[in-house]
C-alpha cells in the first residue's frame, strides 16, 4: 500500500510540474526591440582605431606550402580512416 501511495504522490507531483512548465507564457503583442543593434555605433566609437587589422592569414601565401599542408591533412585523414577500417576487417576475419 505504501508503494502505491508513493507512486500516486510521484505521479501527482510530476503532473503539477509538467503543467507549470507547459503553460503558455503571457507575452505582449508589441514588436521586439533589438536595442544592442542601435547602441553598436556608440560602442564602436569608443574602440581605438587599428591601422593594421590582424587577420588570421596574411598574404602572400606560398602556394607549395599551402598545397602540401592541405594535401597532407587530407591524406592523413583518409589514411587513418582506411587503416582503421582495414584493421577491423582483418581483426574480424573478413579479409
Amino acid at each position: 500500500a505504501e508503494s502505491s501511495m508513493t507512486m500516486i504522490a510521484a505521479r501527482r507531483s510530476l503532473a503539477a510540474a509538467t503543467s507549470r512548465a507547459c503553460t503558455k507564457r503571457q507575452m505582449s503583442d508589441a514588436p521586439k526591440l533589438h536595442k544592442a543593434k542601435d547602441a553598436w555605433a556608440q560602442i564602436e566609437a569608443t574602440r581605438p582605431k587599428d591601422p593594421h587589422p590582424h587577420n588570421v592569414f596574411h598574404p602572400p601565401y606560398n602556394m607549395a606550402v599551402a598545397a602540401s599542408l592541405v594535401g597532407g591533412v587530407m591524406a592523413f585523414g583518409y589514411g587513418s580512416m582506411y587503416m582503421g577500417m582495414r584493421h577491423q576487417q582483418i581483426k574480424q576475419g573478413y579479409w
